[in-house]
């Protein structure tokens, strides 16, 4: 992957996006009025996108 791959793949990753997939409302996470559970949930889903970043995709031999 190269640079400026790996930055579009980055900047498609958000809060907003987390909080929809996980029905967790944003502002009330945002403001700390959300269960630490829910704040979980939301660091390691970012972490786990992040992650993904850095697997190497596999191409295929057509």
């Amino acid at each position: 992957m190269d640079d400026l791959e790996y930055i579009k793949k980055f900047s498609k990753i958000s809060i907003s996006g987390i909080c929809e997939k996980n029905k967790i409302d944003r502002a009330n996470l945002l403001n700390n009025k959300t269960t630490k559970k829910n704040i979980k949930t939301v660091r390691e889903d970012i972490e786990s996108e992040i992650a993904k970043l850095y697997i190497k995709e596999q191409k295929t031999n057509e």
